[in-house]
Formats: C-alpha cells, structure tokens, sequence
C-alpha cells in the first residue's frame, strides 16, 4: 500500500466526465443471464475493473487509529487476491465449498470474497460484533471449508462457543499479530493473513477460474428478529443484475471517491457501496470510525454517499440544533431553507439538486447551506438512502441543502435492488417513494394479502433475474415466501402510483386497535426519530384503545428539554425514564412536535414507556442490521404495555 496522497481522479481536467460514464444497458435487453461483454462472476467484475484502471486508486484505509490513510491500487488488489485464491485453493477450497468471513470492511474482506468467488465457492460473512452463539449456529448451518477471523477477540469468542467437531477442516486465518488468548481444539490451524497471502503468492498459477453465473456467490444470513437466522443464496447473476441494471445511470465515474461504511456483511453496503463501485472503477475509501463519518469525509472529498436512514436522520439533527443554537443562524438558516424550498418547487423536479438562482438565494446558499456540504468535502454529488424508509421531510432537507438523494428500496433475498428513485429517464424521482422497479423486475401488488378494508395497499411482490436461489437447507422457508409463478412475497406493504412504490410497513408489523383501525408502525417510528429526544423507538398497540410507544430517550436531550422546561433533570437516568411526570413531558413534547401535526388522530399514542437502555445486539434488543427485536422488547416492559389501555 502506499501512503495517503492528493485526491485525484473524478474531476481532472484532462479526461471529461462524459468519457468516464459507463454505458447503459436498454431497459429491455434480456436480463435473464450475462450478455456480449457482461461479467459473468463477481470475480470477473473485479478482472475487468482491474484491467480498465490498473494503477488507479482503489482503495483507502487508515490502518491504526491516528494513522495517516494509505492506498492500494487495482493492480495491487488484484495481485493480492490472485494470491489469495491460490492459497484457498491449497487448503482445499472447491468449487461449491464455503468460506466464512467474521471481519469488519477491509481490503482482506474484499480480497478473501473476490478470491472465494474465483474457485466457484461462496462466501459467507457475518458480523464482528454479532454474538458468539450465533457465529456457532451460521457457521454450524454453512459448514465453510475455512474461516478468516478479525482479531483474537473473535477467536476468543469461538472458542468459548464452537463445539470441538464445529471448527472448518482447513482451520483459522487470523488478521493482526495478536497472540491469541484462547485455543481452538488440538489439530485446528490458527496461520497469521500475513502467511496466508506470502504462501498463495509462492504457489503454483490458479489456472481457469469458475464462471457460472447462476452458480451461489453468497450466503447472507437474515437478521433473524424471531428464530433462527436463515441463509439467503445469492447467485452471482442475482448481484451482477443489479450492477448492469443500475451501470451508467447515475453520476459516478471512474476515479471518483466514495466513503465507505456500510456493512458489506449487508447486501446493500455488499452490492451498492462495494461491487457497484469496483465495477466503476471507484477509488473506495473506507470509514475507520462511524462517529466520525463527517470529519473522514472532509479529507476523503466523496462524490458520492450510500447510508441507512439513521444516518441521514442525525445530520438532520445536528443541522437543525445548530441553526437553533443562536436567533442570527436561526433566521439565517430559516431564510436559506425557505428560498431553497422556493426554487425547488418552482423547478418541479423532486429529489433533485437544484442550483440557487438570484443574489440573495446564492448568497444564502454559499454561507449557510454551502457550509453543511462542506461538512462532507464540498464534492458530493448525490446520496444513495436504503434499509429503511426515509422521511420525507429528510429526503426534502437533504435536497435543500444541495445533494440529490436518491432512496431505494429492497431485501436480502433480491440481491438486493427492488427499485430506486432517479435511474429512469422521464421518470427521475418522486419524493416519499422508493422509485421505480428496476430494469428486468416487475412488481405486484397483492391486496389479499392482508384483512383492513379500508386501504388499497398490499403485500409487495417481486418477479425478476434478482430473486434469491432460496434459503440453504431450508426448503420449508423457501416455499413460504416464493408464489407458484416464482415471486417473491417481501413481507412488506405498499402500493404503486404512476409506477413508483411506496412502501407503507410490514405484513406482520401491522396491528388493529379495538375500534377496527389498522396502524402501520414503521413510518410513525421514523418521524418519531427526526425529535432530538427520540433516540430509538417502538410503536404499537395490538387490541389495544390507542397506541403507546416505547423509546429509548437521548440522555442529554432530555436532561436539558426537562431543565428548559424548569422540571427535576437530576438523579439517575434510569430514574428520570420511570418517574411519571418525565413520561407525560415526554408524550405532550412528542404529539406537540411529531404526532399531532404528523399523526392520523388514532395513531397518537396515549402513553409512552421509557426505557433507560440502549438496545443492542448485545442485550439481544436489536439485530445486527439494527432492526429491532419488537418480541423481546415487549417481554422486556410487558408489564408497563399491560397497565396502557
């Protein structure tokens, strides 16, 4: 790797942007399979990605806390994962075998799952801070040939939890140079990534590498909110289809930046903020620290930014508390929100960047908008928001502030692109939508999937090249979510206007209140995450008089939100949320700020529960995805959900 230099790339003058764009594919080319040039595996993406940019930048990372960033070329990865692929092979990964990953974003992530997909294997990753029983159980379920492990924490963490016939034949490659604290069983080799890479590159050529398109690329495994998780199989056709599908269509060229944090143990930071990059010819700089998203993207200068909803939801937050923080950047930030909505609306155009017009709107924008983009390198082009619904109210301030923000929509088990705003010309965005189904998919809505007579939404349906190969050694959950035509049945709600989706909740997230009113909880969730008190939260009410919600407050927030409000702030935390005269302050700030002008007027919560602690995978509250465990967190305060009406 070389050490951190000068941005370069997406904006030299010597080569035009347009010369940079990848084609598009027609929306009506046969998607069933790899055409003319189309790679055919995920490590054939990475073979032509190298062969287009060779000594361009490909990747950044900091390796140490404090460190400065260093860089590795295309050719450089692509060295690397040669090597990784022959030293797989020697320990005897086949066609058809598995290769666990327990590693966070890395270039040896990267380089350990183009190297798998070589021999025709699959990879499956999972999350370093997922628990130990259920790095037991996915890896009992997969069976990998053999594992690359993060640091000595995750072996520890094996050792206490794998029985002594669950370890892969071919044993431990283990990152970093810590002696482990722990020992697997005698007869599992535990061999330093270092030794790993030295012997594949002192060993024989690979020879013809596996290109099936059809064949299993990747096991991802579901979050799991109730049972077991379950292995989705992904075929390289499904991943690569979405890639060609989406090729060309939004402004990202070779030798751009992104920054980079996403888990790629998720298919939507895996396919968007990975392989779609790669196959671009991307410089992908990864984020070291999540808290401090901002301050990395400063020195990185990205042109583009995929996030979840949460993410865009806090620089919502931040923003809107430092326009508060004195009456000058209040009317400031008030006047430049106000002309910037102007001009949008004027143009028409949702979702859209759309530049300020006028002395007085350009001068607004360049001190108090130009400001929050500079917070991001002041390069950004357009943003990407997927895994949850985005408010509207984000999506819109987001466009205010001068990026387009494109939302999408999809799961695991579509690889995962269902639709998305912005990649259909004609038809570019629709602000509260997921966009348009993209090339090769197809939609239905299927309205006998659930009981309310009052509403035209739907179980969503998908049909396409994108569909999962099923669930592995799970043929019972297979048929329950595949129809006999071969859709795909998401689980979630919604309905289609002038062709864009909506997504309204989730099948099985929905419940009926005693006066027959059904409640979907997910979008009042999120617009409860836009109050400054609202750290996570859960809303519900199954045969209940009125909803209740439970929260997990932001302490500080509420610390001072009581202070302001000359009520008791002091004491213990897990006081402050029992004490009933906080719960009420709570509920009258939250239906004054979000509900009552957001709300239908049977949605409004009669009560909230605060509870004092963070959920986390580790109290089991959440999933690693960070969806929440709604089950458990009802056993938690069945108690308090028993005395609400």
């Amino acid at each position: 790797m070389r050490p951190s230099a000068p941005p370069r790339g997406g904006d030299d003058l010597s080569e035009s942007r347009e010369s940079k764009k990848m084609a598009i594919h027609p929306e009506d080319r046969d998607w069933s399979g790899p055409q003319g040039d189309d790679p055919r595996t995920l490590n054939e993406l990475l073979t032509k990605a190298v062969g287009r940019n060779q000594g361009e930048l490909m990747f950044g990372t900091i390796p140490a806390p404090g460190a400065p960033r260093i860089h590795l070329t295309y050719d450089e990865f692509g060295k690397l994962v040669d090597s990784c692929s022959r030293s797989l092979r020697d320990a005897g990964v086949g066609k058809g075998d598995r290769v666990a990953l327990i590693i966070d974003n890395s270039v040896e992530w990267a380089a350990a799952a183009y190297a798998t997909n070589a021999l025709g294997a699959a990879y499956t990753a999972m999350y370093t801070h997922q628990h130990g029983a259920e790095w037991a159980y996915i890896l009992g379920d997969s069976e990998p040939t053999i594992l690359v492990a993060a640091n000595t924490d995750v072996l520890d963490k094996l050792c206490e939890h794998l029985p002594a016939d669950g370890w892969p034949a071919a044993g431990i490659v283990l990152l970093g140079d810590d002696v482990p604290n722990a020992s697997p069983p005698e007869g599992v080799l535990v061999r330093p990534w270092s030794e790993f890479v030295s012997a594949g590159a002192a060993s024989t050529p690979l020879g013809e590498v596996a290109s099936d398109p059809h064949a299993l690329a990747t096991l991802i495994y579901t979050s799991g909110t109730t049972g077991n998780p379950k292995g989705v199989m992904l075929s390289n056709w499904n991943i690569l289809h979405n890639i060609l599908a989406m090729q060309g269509r939004f402004p990202i060229y070779k030798g751009d930046r992104t920054a980079s944090f996403l888990p790629w143990a998720h298919s939507f930071g895996q396919m968007g903020d990975l392989h779609f990059m790669v196959h671009q010819g991307v410089h992908i700089n990864l984020i070291s620290d999540v808290l401090k998203i901002a301050d990395e993207c400063q020195e990185i200068k990205p042109h583009a930014l995929f996030a979840v909803p949460r993410v865009w939801n806090k620089l919502y937050g931040k923003v809107m508390a430092g326009l508060n923080a004195s009456p000058i950047k209040k009317r400031l930030g008030a006047a430049a929100f106000k002309k910037a909505k102007a001009r949008i609306a004027a143009d028409g155009r949702d979702c859209l960047r759309i530049e300020p017009k006028g002395f007085l709107d350009k001068k607004l924008d360049k001190i108090v908008l130009g400001k929050i983009r500079g917070r991001f390198g002041g390069e950004m082009r357009f943003c990407i928001s997927g895994g949850a619904a985005l408010s509207p109210e984000v999506a819109s301030f987001i466009q205010c502030v001068g990026f387009s923000m494109f939302e999408g929509y999809g799961l695991t088990e579509t690889s995962p692109l269902i639709s998305i705003n912005g990649w259909q010309e004609g038809h570019p965005c629709k602000l509260g939508s997921v966009g348009r189904p993209i090339c090769g998919e197809r939609v239905v809505i299927d309205q006998d999937a659930w009981d309310d007579p009052d509403s035209s939404d739907g179980e969503i349906v998908v049909y396409g090249p994108n569909i999962m190969l099923g669930y592995w050694n799970n043929p019972e959950a297979t048929a329950e979510v595949m129809t006999e035509d071969g859709g795909f049945r998401t689980g979630d709600l919604g309905r289609l206007d002038d062709g864009f989706l909506m997504i309204t909740g989730r099948v099985k997230e929905q419940f009926k209140l005693q006066n027959g009113k059904y409640v979907a909880p997910s979008p009042l969730e999120e617009s409860l995450k836009l109050s400054a008190l609202v750290e996570q939260c859960c809303v519900d009410g199954s045969n209940k008089v009125r909803t209740f919600t439970i929260l997990h407050p932001n302490e500080y927030a509420l610390r001072d939100a009581l202070k302001a409000a000359g009520l008791n702030s002091s004491g213990e935390f897990s006081d402050l949320c029992a004490a009933e005269e906080v719960r009420a302050f709570v509920l009258k700030s939250l239906t004054e700020e979000i509900m009552g002008p957001n709300w239908k007027g049977f949605e409004i919560s009669g009560s909230v529960i605060l509870d004092p602690e963070e959920w986390t995978t580790g109290n089991e509250m959440i999933t690693p995805s960070l969806k929440v465990k709604r089950r458990a967190l009802f056993d938690k305060h069945k108690d308090a959900i028993d005395s609400h009406n």
